[in-house]
C-alpha cells in the first residue's frame, strides 16, 4: 500500500478511525500459536487442521529483474557471497526449515548437485549439518536424512530436495559452498520460541520415515478412538447425486475411499461441514490425477490401478457433515468407505475445503490455485495443464504468494516443475513421492491434443497460513504468455472468519503521521522513491516517501496481544535492527534481500504478547534502515469482518493521456486491510460503471478513443468483500500519440532535417488539410552528418522535440520545442547510446507523459535496451528491457498497441510478427506472435481511433493495415491501392488531429511534394491530394517516416 503520503489531518483521521475500530465482543477460542513443530508436524497429522499464526516463507533464486533467468546464471542465487561461502537463506527469531530444493547441471548431468559442494546448516548458532549436497540428497548423511524426506534427481525427476524438518528458537543461517543456480528453502516462521527444541540429528525419526515409505497405502495419521466405518455401493444417476454420508455430533471423517469402475473426472465429490460446502471437486483431480487413471502414492491420497482413490484428510466438523457425489455424466456405480470419529471441536481449527477450478488461462495473468478470504491455510494441489500449443512451455511459470493482502510475495519460485520439487520438465519421467508428483505426463494421446501434465504438491510442514486472505498463484510461461487449458484443486483448511486486524499505521514520510505517533530519531531523512513490487504487479510503479536512518527509532503503536509490525521499505539493500519492546530487547529484525529492479518490499517482525494497549517500539539499526509505512496487525480471535474501508483519497490523474487515462490514489484505511479497490468510471453523458479493479492503489483505463473524456470514482474493498465509500470524482480527456506535433495543437506537422554539413531543420505545420510554412527554419544546426534524427515529446509539455543520435560515439542531444523553434543547440541527454549499427527508436515507454528511447542490437544477441526520460536527460546506461528480441535483420517498430498507454516493441521478419509489451520497467514476452503474414515496410498507429496502435504496411504502392485486437492483429486488409509509389518515404502520423492516424508519402528530389491519405477509420482517403509542394527536397530526411 505505497502511494505518496495523505495530508497530514487526512492520514491522521484515518489512523485514529482505524486504530478506534472495536474489537468484537463475543469471546472466542484464540488461535494456536505454532502448533506442531519439528517431527510432531508429521506424527500429529490429525493436528493438521489447527491453525496458527505461524507464517511460510521463502528464499529462492527467483531473477529479481522480472526476467526468466531464475538460476541459469547464478546471478540471483546468493543473498551475499564472501569468503565463507554462498549464503542462500537467513533468518532471526523462532522458526522451522521445512524444505530445501535444488537443480543445476553437472558435465552435462541435470540435477546432479556436485558442482554447489557442501551445504552448510546453522542453526542457533550451530552447525548441524555440513556435508556435500549431492552426497546429502543421495542419503549418505543417513536417517533421518534418508529417503523419501530427501530425494536425488532420479527420485524426483530432475531436482533434489531435502523435507527434513528443523526448528530453530533464535537464528537460521544455510549456506553452499559454490553457487547452486536453482533453488528455494521454505521455511515458517514461528509466533514465539515458547516449545520450540533446536533440531536434533540424532533423532533418526524412523517412524516418520516409515510412515512416509508407505505412503499411498494407508492412513498416516494416529489412530482415531471410536471410529466408525460407513460402507456404501450406490449408483449416481446422470443428472443427479448420492449421498454416501449423513453424520452428526462433533467429529471428523478421517479416511474416505471410493472405488470406481473407471477414472472419472466430471463425477465431482462435494462435501458439506456445519451447513457450509467447502469441498466442490472433480473426483480424479481430487485424489492426484485428472488426466487419467494414475500412479498415486502421496501422504494424503492415492489412486491404484484397482479403481480404489482414497484420502487421509483430516476433516473435522462441530455438529454435522455430508459427504455426496454430484454426477453430470452417465451413471456410475461407486463404493465408498469412509470412517470418521467423535472429536471435540474447539474453535481453533478450520473446516477442510477445496478450491477446484478450470479454465483457459489468460495472458498476462497468474493462474490462481487459491483466491480466498477469512483466515486458514493452504496445504496442497492437484494442478492440470493442457498446452494449446506444442511443447511444455507452460511449465516456465513461478509461484507467487501473497498473504493478507500484502502486494509483495512471501513465496516467490523460478518454475512450474521447480514448485513441484522437480526440474528439467521433469525429465526422469513420471513419479509419485509422498509430497510430490509427476504421475501423468501425456503427449498426443488420451484426449491431449498436443502436450499435457498433471502434478501435485503437499506442503503440510511448509503450509501457508494466512490470517485474512490468500493469493496463491502461478504463471503459464514465462510471462503468464503461454496459452493453456489450466485445472487445479487446491487443499485447504479455513474458516469464513478474519484472525488479524489493522490496529495503527504509520506513515513514516509524514511528520504529521509520525508526531501523533511519538516518532523520535536523530539525524533521519527522507526521499521519494519510485519503484514496483516483485511478483505480478512488477509492472506498476508506485511512489512514496522513504525514511532511512542509521541511528535508533522510536514510535508508539497500539496493539492487541501479540501483533505483526508490517514495514514497507525499500529492499536496494539488505537491513537488520534490534527490536525493542518499551525498552526490553525482544529479538533482532533481518532482511537479507536485495533488489536494485523492483525495490518495494513488505516484511513484518513478530511482536509479543502484551496485556497493555499501546507499547514503545525501538528499532537499533546495524547500518541503514528504511521504512515508508509501518502497519500493525495484531493477532486477535476470529470475528467476523463487517466493517468497510475509508474512501480513497487524493485521486488524482497521473501519466501519458494517450489512449489512457491513468489514476492514482492514497491507501484507504481499513480495520483489517484494504485487499483491493473497484474503479468506477463514466464517458461524458454516459452512466458511471465498474471499469476494473486493482490490487494496487493505482489504475489504468485502456483502449479510450482520443478526445473523449472520462471521469472516474474508486472505492476500496477487503478481503471479506465490504466496498466502501466512492471517492471523489476525478476526469481527464484522453488524447491521441504525439508524433510530431511540433506546436501542440493537437495536429502532427512535418520535419525536414538536411544533415550533412548544413545540419538545418524546417518544419511545416498543419492546418488540418495542409501543411503550412515554406522554408521555416525551426534548427540552424542538429543532426550533422549522418547521424539519425527523430521526434517525440520528451519534456511532457504537449510539444513535439527533437532527439539525433550521432551512431559513433553514441551520445544522443535533444532540442525542445517551443511551439515556433527548436530551442536548444547541443544538449547532450545521453552519452553512449544506440552506438554502431544499432537501431534506435522513439516511444513513451513507461507511461508517463515524456517519450523515452530504446534501441535494438539485433544480430545474434537481441538485446534491446531502455532510457527513461526525465525532462532533462534520458536515465540509466544498460538497462535491458528485453534479452532476445529483433534478432538478426529483423524490423523492430515501437506504438502502443494493447491501448494501455505504454508504448510496446513489434519486429518484423518480412513474415511473421511478433510482440513484446511494455510493463514501464521491461518488455515482456518472448516469441508471442501476433501475425503470421506482414510483408513490406512497417510502421504503427492508431488508425481506426479505438485507442490501440494498428501496423501499416507500404508495399509496392499499397498500403495494407492489420487493427490491433489487444492482443493480435487481425486479418490484413488494403487500405490504399496507389500510394508512396516508387522510391518516395512514407509515414504515419494523425495530421487531421481527429484521433485516427493518416498516412504521408515524400516525393523528395526535384520535386519535394509531400501527400497525405487521411483515415476515415476504415481506409485511407484521397489520392493524390497535395498538402505541400516543396518540402524535403534532395535527399533530405523527412519525419514522421518509416
Amino acid at each position: 500500500m505505497n502511494l505518496r503520503a495523505l495530508g497530514g489531518s487526512a492520514l491522521a483521521a484515518i489512523i485514529i478511525a482505524a486504530s478506534a475500530l472495536a474489537l468484537p465482543s463475543t469471546a472466542q477460542a484464540a488461535v494456536s500459536d505454532n502448533g506442531p513443530v519439528g517431527w510432531d508436524t508429521y506424527r500429529k497429522l490429525d493436528q493438521l487442521p489447527e491453525l496458527t499464526h505461524s507464517r511460510t516463507e521463502q528464499f529462492s533464486s527467483f531473477a529479481r529483474d522480472g526476467s526468466n533467468g531464475d538460476g541459469f546464471s547464478g546471478a540471483f542465487s546468493c543473498l551475499r557471497q564472501d569468503a565463507s561461502g554462498c549464503v542462500i537463506a537467513e533468518d532471526s527469531g523462532a522458526g522451522e526449515v521445512q524444505s530445501l530444493w535444488f537443480t543445476q547441471v553437472f558435465n552435462g548431468n541435470t540435477g546432479n548437485m556436485t558442482a554447489t559442494g557442501w551445504i552448510k546448516i546453522e542453526l542457533d548458532g550451530r552447525v548441524i549439518l555440513q556435508r556435500s549436497l549431492q552426497e546429502l540428497v543421495d542419503g549418505k548423511e543417513g536417517a533421518p536424512f534418508a529417503h523419501p524426506l530427501v530425494a536425488n534427481a532420479d527420485q524426483s525427476s530432475g531436482g533434489v530436495y531435502v523435507k527434513v524438518p528443523m526448528p530453530y528458537r533464535s537464528s537460521m543461517r544455510i549456506t553452499t559452498q559454490n553457487n547452486p543456480n536453482f533453488y528455494h528453502v521454505t521455511y515458517r516462521d514461528l509466533a514465539s520460541a515458547d516449545g520450540v527444541t533446536t533440531f536434533d540429528k540424532s533423532d533418526k525419526a524412523e517412524d516418520v520415515l516409515a510412515m512416509l515409505r508407505a505412503s499411498g497405502t494407508r492412513d498416516p495419521k494416529p489412530a482415531a478412538p471410536g471410529a466408525t466405518p460407513a460402507n456404501r455401493t450406490v449408483t449416481v444417476p446422470t443428472g443427479g447425486k448420492a449421498t454416501l454420508a449423513q453424520l452428526t455430533g462433533s467429529g471428523s471423517i478421517n479416511s474416505l475411499r471410493l472405488k470406481l469402475p473407471a477414472h472419472n473426472n466430471n463425477l465431482r465429490l462435494r462435501i458439506t461441514f456445519d451447513g457450509r460446502t467447502t469441498v466442490d471437486s472433480p473426483v480424479g483431480e481430487f485424489f492426484g490425477s485428472a488426466l487419467s487413471q494414475a500412479a498415486v502414492r502421496s501422504l494424503m491420497f492415492a489412486m491404484s490401478a484397482d479403481g480404489w482413490h482414497s484420502s487421509w484428510w483430516p476433516m473435522p466438523y462441530r455438529s454435522s457433515a455430508q459427504v455426496e457425489l454430484v454426477n453430470p455424466g452417465p451413471a456410475v456405480q461407486v463404493t465408498s468407505e469412509i470412517s470418521s470419529a467423535p472429536r471435540a471441536w474447539t474453535g481453533t481449527e478450520g473446516h477442510f475445503g477445496t478450491q477446484s477450478k478450470g479454465a483457459r488461462t489468460k495472458a498476462g495473468e497468474d493462474w490462481y490455485f487459491a483466491d480466498v478470504a477469512g483466515s486458514g491455510k493452504f496445504v496442497g494441489v492437484t494442478h492440470t495443464m493442457r498446452g494449446r500449443t506444442p511443447g511444455r512451455y507452460y511449465l516456465e511459470g513461478d509461484e507467487r504468494v501473497r498473504v493478507d493482502s500484502s502486494l509483495a510475495p512471501s513465496l516467490h519460485g523460478t518454475g512450474t516443475e521447480d514448485f513441484y520439487e522437480s526440474g528439467w520438465y521433469f525429465d526422469r519421467g513420471e513419479f509419485s513421492n509422498p509430497f510430490n508428483g509427476n504421475p501423468r505426463h501425456l503427449v498426443g494421446r488420451d484426449g491431449c491434443v498436443h502436450e499435457c501434465d498433471g502434478v501435485y504438491r503437499l506442503m503440510l510442514g511448509d503450509a501457508v497460513g494466512f490470517g485474512s486472505a490468500l493469493r496463491f498463484g502461478i504463471e503459464h510461461g514465462q510471462q503468464n504468455d503461454f496459452d493453456a487449458d489450466y485445472a487445479s484443486t487446491a487443499y485447504l483448511y479455513t474458516r469464513p472468519e478474519v484472525a488479524t486486524k489493522r490496529t495503527d499505521a504509520i506513515d513514516a514520510g509524514d511528520a504529521v503521521s509520525r508526531s501523533a505517533h511519538g516518532w523520535t530519531e536523530a539525524g533521519g531523512g527522507q526521499s521519494p522513491l519510485s519503484a514496483q513490487y516483485e511478483g505480478d504487479d512488477d509492472d506498476v510503479v508506485l511512489r512514496d516517501d522513504v525514511r532511512s536512518s542509521t541511528s535508533p527509532v522510536s514510535f508508539k503503536i497500539s496493539v492487541k496481544g501479540a501483533a505483526l509490525l508490517r514495514r514497507t521499505s525499500d529492499q536496494n539493500a539488505p537491513a537488520r535492527a534490534d527490536v525493542l519492546v518499551d525498552g526490553v530487547p525482544v529479538g533482532t529484525w533481518v532482511q537479507p534481500l536485495r533488489n536494485g529492479t523492483s525495490r518495494w518490499l513488505e516484511d513484518s517482525f513478530t511482536l509479543p504478547a502484551t496485556a497493555k494497549s499501546q507499547i514503545t517500539v525501538t528499532l537499533r539499526p546495524q547500518g541503514t534502515w528504511t521504512a515508508a509505512q509501518y502497519q500493525v496487525d495484531s493477532l486477535v480471535p476470529a470475528f467476523a469482518d463487517t466493517a468497510a474501508p475509508s474512501a480513497p483519497a487524493q485521486v488524482r490523474t497521473v501519466g501519458t493521456k494517450v489512449h489512457s487515462i491513468g489514476l492514482e490514489w492514497s491507501p484507504a484505511a481499513d480495520n483489517v486491510g484494504a485487499d483491493s479497490y473497484r474503479v468506477y468510471g463514466y464517458r461524458a453523458g454516459g452512466a458511471e460503471t465498474l471499469v476494473g479493479t486493482t490490487r494496487v492503489p493505482q489504475f489504468r483505463d485502456g483502449a479510450l478513443k482520443p478526445g473523449e473524456t472520462w471521469s472516474y470514482r474508486v472505492a476500496a474493498v477487503d478481503a471479506s468483500g465490504n466496498e466502501g465509500a466512492r471517492s471523489a470524482v476525478v476526469s481527464g480527456k484522453v488524447r491521441g500519440s504525439n508524433v510530431s506535433d511540433v506546436d501542440g495543437d493537437g495536429r502532427d506537422d512535418v520535419l525536414t532535417f538536411t544533415r550533412g554539413d548544413a545540419a538545418d531543420v524546417y518544419a511545416a505545420t498543419s492546418t488540418g488539410s495542409g501543411f503550412t510554412g515554406n522554408g521555416v527554419k525551426w534548427h540552424d544546426h542538429f543532426a550533422v552528418g549522418a547521424e539519425i534524427p527523430m521526434s517525440g515529446d520528451f519534456d511532457g509539455d504537449g510539444r513535439a522535440d527533437v532527439v539525433t543520435f550521432t551512431k559513433g560515439d553514441g551520445r544522443v542531444y535533444v532540442s525542445l520545442s517551443d511551439g515556433t523553434k527548436f530551442v536548444q543547440d547541443a544538449w547532450m541527454w545521453h552519452g553512449l547510446f544506440a552506438p554502431g549499427t544499432e537501431v534506435p527508436l522513439v516511444g513513451d515507454f513507461n507511461g508517463d507523459g515524456r517519450d523515452d528511447i530504446a534501441t535494438f542490437t539485433r544480430g545474434d544477441s537481441a538485446d534491446v535496451f531502455v532510457a527513461l526520460s526525465n525532462g532533462r536527460s534520458f536515465v540509466g546506461t544498460g538497462w535491458k528491457w528485453h534479452d532476445h528480441f529483433a534478432a538478426g535483420t529483423e524490423t523492430p517498430v515501437a506504438g502502443d498497441i494493447n491501448g494501455d498507454g505504454r508504448d510496446d516493441i513489434v519486429t518484423f521478419t518480412g513474415g511473421a510478427a511478433y510482440a513484446a509489451l511494455s510493463t514501464g520497467a521491461s518488455f515482456e514476452g518472448d516469441g508471442v506472435r501476433w501475425h503470421d503474414n506482414l510483408p513490406g515496410k512497417p510502421e504503427l498507429g492508431d488508425v481506426d481511433g479505438d485507442g490501440r496502435d494498428d501496423v501499416v504496411l507500404f508495399s509496392g504502392g499499397q498500403v495494407t493495415v492489420a487493427r490491433s485486437t489487444g492482443t493480435s492483429f487481425g486479418t490484413a486488409s488494403v487500405w490504399h491501392g496507389h500510394f508512396a509509389v516508387g522510391d518516395e518515404v512514407p509515414g504515419v502520423a494523425d495530421f487531421t488531429g481527429d484521433g485516427k492516424a493518416d498516412i504521408v508519402t515524400y516525393t523528395r528530389g526535384t520535386a519535394a511534394d509531400v501527400y497525405v491519405a487521411t483515415s476515415t477509420g476504415t481506409a485511407f482517403a484521397g489520392d493524390g491530394v497535395k498538402w505541400h509542394d516543396w518540402f524535403a527536397a534532395g535527399s533530405e530526411l523527412p519525419r514522421p517516416s518509416v
